[in-house]
């Protein structure tokens, strides 16, 4: 079995890819979206899980750094027991990855 190399230019390729390869790149929801994907999958589970508790609090990074200690260390806490249980463990220690 043999495998050959298109000889088709890339002027002679049309949609996105070929609008990318000829005009340095490609703009527009696809890429907007690829974006989002990537960042989103960029995180560690212990990022993604931070996110979805302060979302529910309605709290970004910087509210949560203001907040008295006591309900910093609730939060922090609450990450903790959702990443337990989403690592299936009944008891363990802080997660190092975890930094609020």
């Amino acid at each position: 079995m043999t495998f050959g190399i298109s000889t088709v230019g890339i002027n002679g390729v049309r949609g996105v890819a070929g609008t990318a390869a000829t005009h340095g790149s490609a703009s527009g929801p696809v890429d907007e979206t690829a974006e989002a994907f990537l960042r989103e999958a960029r995180k560690s589970p212990a990022e993604r899980t931070k996110e979805a508790v302060l979302k529910r609090y309605n709290l970004t990074q910087e509210q949560f750094d203001q907040l008295a200690p006591e309900k910093q260390a609730a939060i922090r806490k609450e990450i903790e027991d959702e990443m337990r249980r989403k690592l299936g463990r009944a008891q363990g220690g802080a997660f190092a990855d975890v930094v609020v």
